[in-house]
């Protein structure tokens, strides 16, 4: 039972942290003085990985308590 918890938790916490990724990465281009394009598109590409992932371990968490 701990387990589901505990995918459900981490899968929330990485889906937070690509969030600040994404704010990160949206500060970087609206720069007016010198916008950082390259360093915003890998901050944005990672973000987007970890936002998977953090929605994978939540559907499986879910798929685990419906299961049961």
């Amino acid at each position: 039972m701990m387990f589901f918890w505990l995918r459900e938790l981490a899968g929330w916490g990485l889906i937070l942290v690509a969030l600040y990724l994404v704010r990160t990465g949206l500060v970087f281009i609206s720069d007016m003085q010198s916008p950082r394009i390259v360093e915003s598109a890998v901050v944005m590409l990672t973000a987007l990985g970890i936002l998977k992932a953090g929605v994978l371990l939540i559907r499986i968490s879910t798929a685990a308590r419906v299961a049961k």
